[in-house]
């Protein structure tokens, strides 16, 4: 016989009144993984124009503009100045009352207008003025997508749904490092209207195909800015910390590493796309395995231990010959998947069911500001060293203090971590 508390719990949890007839279980579960698998598909999406810039990176602005290696950096983290400064407004607007369907809609027809306007832009300011706004268009996208995607995932399986999510987003990126070669080789004059025209289109999808469960029955928790969430839950910034040193190194990849592969393995935009390809895939291969092992055996030792290894992997990047290089990144996606999922279900493990989108949000903007500080970091840091050893001596330099920085986030944050299991707010 059925607990009467668990149709009162069901009706309370999608928002049913007492005289309405609860779904099936089964319909209901098909209806969530129906909603899952379709925002994984708009996420992969979402990540395809803007990782799209990467390979042609030094074409499109070093070559075109004649622009410094600082600069060329700066390009990269730039949208992600505009998606820091926007921060606290897309937080109350992933948790408001405008549906998020539509929020993801204009957010991804915005950033759809930004990258083609970057095709006209007359001169470097004008550009970076342009990707400064995209930044915040495009974060905006992606954390509502990420807070829908939570709102349907059942808590004893977010694991596996933060696992899918995360890795069709990796799987967007390496597309989009890969198809950023491949349209710079066919089509360079088109090449920014083609990445718009991709965010076009998923805004449209975006409107259509897109919605979320009911709200919880019972009085509306009053809309709370970033900083209170985070004073009511200090323990995020944890999962904001390992958000940060994972976007610094990504950022530290796609510029320094890419200008690396250009200037000392003397590759093509085609041939770095591909080198990347080999690092982001599987990375995203191994997400939802890694998001299914943490329902298993907990957040804190993949996420540790990955992290860890990946920054001594990091510190070797400068040393490796080019016939190894494939080795080199295919392990480098592995370690990276290992702490990536974790991290992400640590962060729907500790937010309030009613701010997820803040708490993405703010996932976001901690990793938006590591992939603001790992370029223009590495950028400095290169610019210092090759003043005073050779270029092939300052790259390395920079890969070993990078690779450090992973290794000392996760030492300091392991401690930290155990304590969160022992009081039972984490696995």
């Amino acid at each position: 016989m059925k607990n009467p508390g668990e149709g009162i719990a069901f009706r309370q949890v999608h928002g049913l009144t007492t005289g309405e007839a609860v779904p099936d279980g089964a319909r209901l579960v098909k209806q969530s993984s129906a909603a899952i698998i379709t925002l994984s598909l708009l996420t992969f999406g979402c990540m395809l124009p803007v990782t799209m810039l990467v390979p042609p990176l030094k074409e499109l602005v070093g070559d075109r503009y004649g622009a410094t290696s600082f600069w060329t950096h700066a390009f990269m983290s730039i949208n992600l100045v505009g998606a820091v400064l926007a921060g606290p407004l897309i937080a109350l607007l992933s948790d408001g009352k405008i549906p998020r369907r539509r929020i993801a809609a204009l957010a991804l027809g915005a950033d759809a207008a930004l990258l083609s306007l970057m095709a006209i832009a007359p001169n470097l300011p004008t550009l970076f003025v342009f990707r400064f706004l995209e930044g915040a268009a495009h974060i905006l996208a992606l954390s509502t997508l990420m807070a829908l995607a939570s709102a349907w995932s059942d808590p004893a399986h977010r694991g596996r749904t933060m696992g899918i999510l995360g890795a069709l987003m990796m799987f967007g990126t390496a597309a989009g490092t890969r198809l950023g070669g491949v349209v710079w080789a066919a089509a360079p004059g088109w090449f920014f209207q083609s990445a718009g025209l991709i965010s076009a289109v998923l805004a449209m999808l975006a409107f259509l195909f897109t919605n979320e469960p009911a709200k919880p029955m019972g009085p509306v928790a009053p809309r709370r800015g970033l900083a209170s969430l985070l004073r009511e839950r200090p323990a995020l910034s944890i999962a904001y910390a390992y958000a940060f040193i994972d976007r610094f190194c990504v950022g530290v990849v796609i510029t320094t590493f890419a200008l690396f592969l250009a200037d000392f393995h003397r590759f093509d935009p085609e041939q770095r796309s591909m080198t990347l390809v080999k690092f982001l895939l599987p990375f995203a291969l191994l997400i939802y395995p890694a998001g299914r092992l943490v329902d298993r055996i907990g957040r804190i030792w993949p996420i540790s231990l990955g992290s860890i290894g990946f920054g001594v992997l990091f510190a070797t990047y400068g040393f490796v010959p080019t016939n190894n290089l494939d080795l080199l990144m295919i392990a480098s996606g592995v370690l990276s998947a290992i702490m990536f999922a974790p991290n992400l279900t640590l962060c729907a493990d500790l937010a309030p069911s009613d701010q997820r989108g803040a708490a993405f949000t703010g996932f976001n903007i901690a990793g938006s500001f590591g992939f603001i500080i790992g370029p223009l970091f590495a950028g400095a840091v290169y610019t210092w060293f090759v003043r005073h050893t050779p270029p092939l001596s300052a790259y390395q330099s920079t890969f070993i203090l990078t690779g450090a920085a992973q290794v000392i986030c996760g030492l300091i944050t392991l401690p930290m971590l155990l304590r969160l299991k022992r009081r039972g707010l984490t696995y």
